[in-house]
């Protein structure tokens, strides 16, 4: 029982127990949430809804758009309808406070029908993404409720935080020519919530993608088998997740992870890392691996030779994996020649030979690729006991082991376009970074041969890593498949690196040796 003592006109003192003192902040917290209602009114300026394509459900009472949407893919349609039948109840969360899942599993579904009007049995996923129009047209960025504390049941099944799915995905199948299936979804507050949702909104909307025959999406391909890097899987020990820090191995990687920091945006990057055989894609006649997908979606490859007699890209090891050897830099005693192009000015040797050949064979498929970002990262610290200059990437590979898919300056972002970087490039290809490296499994100074990006050759990567006052030095691949760094006029392999554009679709293949992915 909690007891007032009055010690003067002015000073009133409430003595309590502790758990009357959680009582009170609960009621105190759900007589706010419920005044406030934080998912919108019609009065809040930032209004919540959950669209399906051009239909939408508002988390209000105002009345619905359009009955349903029909997205097509080649010859097949998925309808979407929330009307017939009795579907189209509102998800109402108005008010809405912490609630149990037993209390949430009571409120009103969203119910939906998928049918497939096409002709063809078609692979389906369901996505709850955020709506990114609303968030940047209501200015709500600041205002934005986790998902950490959303939870959401699709059928009746387990409720799950909206935070725990990879890419957004909550459910998929497959449906037969003719053939629909309804979904009944419902959404509400975690109970565990706490003063972080005060005042918070969420926009947020379900999108249906479709995979249908041989059209297959290949940035959804890899994504599928996509487990996040910070956790223990399969093939991660740790409960912690990859140790970058240790080369990869059956207990520190081997698949396709999910790169932790980027899965709640609306492209998740996934990368292939250790002894892996099913990231082989076959591409303007020539053989290359996967080695992530882009924030954008697209697939980002690294040359690998050519087909053999059979068509099958078989290349592991040799000088095959490779266009050539090549300087990075003719001229090494100035720690500008470690840029791609010198001071943006003049290209690099190896600029040069990557263009030519690509000039030679490549030119035709230019409108395939993506114009996307190669960092040639020059940020550098000094150190001040010699005056040696150190390399943002050479921390990464030797100290920190943390491989970031950032740029620190706009001036090291190498594009063909000035929309995403600096406009310098004549075509858009160009190599690896020792971040990517390091994702794929490789480490500084510890060999490892059981990765797919070990050739037994010494190759270049494109991250400058040291300028000791004489002689400038670049990272790259050994022929041991360690992280090392090369004086610029060493004569290493060279293997390009390009960008397949999103929405690119094979047209055959698993991915293996003998059946690459084959780029329609």
């Amino acid at each position: 029982m909690a007891i007032w003592k009055n010690k003067t006109r002015h000073n009133i003192e409430l003595i309590e127990t502790e758990g009357e003192k959680i009582e009170r902040k609960k009621l105190r917290l759900t007589k706010f949430l419920k005044r406030e209602m934080i998912f919108t009114a019609i009065s809040v300026l930032c209004v919540t809804i959950l669209i399906l394509g051009g239909s939408y459900a508002i988390f209000t009472n105002i009345e619905k758009a359009s009955n349903y949407n029909v997205l097509v893919s080649g010859d097949l349609q998925i309808a979407y309808d929330d009307t017939s039948s009795g579907l189209g109840n509102i998800i109402n969360l108005n008010g809405a406070y912490p609630e149990s899942d037993t209390d949430g599993l009571k409120r009103e579904p969203y119910k939906f029908k998928i049918t497939n009007t096409g002709n063809q049995v078609v692979e389906y996923r369901i996505k709850m993404i955020d709506d990114l129009s609303m968030i940047e047209e209501d200015g709500c960025e600041e205002k934005l409720l986790s998902k950490n504390v959303i939870k959401y049941s699709i059928n009746g099944g387990s409720p799950s935080l909206l935070s725990s799915s990879v890419d957004g995905s909550v459910e998929g199948g497959s449906l037969g020519a003719g053939e629909s299936v309804i979904y009944t979804v419902h959404m509400w507050i975690d109970e565990n919530a706490t003063n972080e949702v005060l005042g918070k909104h969420y926009h947020g909307k379900i999108v249906v993608e479709g995979l249908q025959g041989e059209e297959k999406n290949l940035y959804r391909l890899v994504a599928k088998n996509a487990v996040l890097d910070n956790i223990q899987s399969e093939f991660v020990s740790s409960t912690t997740g990859i140790n970058f820090g240790e080369v990869s191995s059956d207990t520190n990687g081997k698949g396709v992870y999910t790169f932790a920091s980027t899965k709640d945006d609306k492209f998740p990057v996934h990368y292939y890392r250790g002894a892996v055989t099913d990231n082989n894609v076959k591409f303007a006649n020539f053989c290359w691996k996967i080695v992530r997908t882009t924030e954008t979606g697209g697939i980002k490859l690294i040359y690998n030779g050519t087909p053999d007699e059979n068509g099958y890209c078989t290349n592991t090891t040799g000088e095959v994996t490779q266009i050539g050897t090549s300087a990075f830099n003719e001229t090494y005693n100035a720690k500008e020649y470690v840029g791609y192009m010198v001071n943006n000015t003049s290209d690099s040797t190896i600029k040069g030979v990557i263009d030519n050949w690509y000039q030679t064979n490549m030119t035709d498929y230019t409108e395939k690729l993506d114009d996307a970002v190669f960092c040639n990262d020059r940020s550098s610290r000094v150190d001040e006991s010699d005056g040696s200059t150190y390399f943002g990437a050479y921390d990464r590979a030797y100290t920190t082991y943390s491989p970031s898919l950032g740029c620190v300056n706009d001036a090291d972002k190498f594009t063909v376009g000035e929309t995403k970087g600096n406009g310098l490039l004549t075509y858009p290809v160009a190599l690896l970074t020792s971040e990517e490296i390091m994702l794929a499994g490789g480490l500084g100074n510890t060999a490892n041969s059981s990765y797919y990006l070990y050739t037994n050759q010494n190759w270049w990567a494109l991250s400058p890593s040291y300028f000791g006052g004489s002689f400038a030095s670049v990272l790259g691949v050994s022929s041991d498949g360690d992280l090392i760094y090369n004086d610029l006029y060493y004569l290493n392999g060279v293997r390009p690196a390009l960008v397949l554009k999103p929405g690119t679709g094979i047209t055959s293949g698993d991915g293996s040796q003998n059946s690459p992915f084959v780029v329609e």
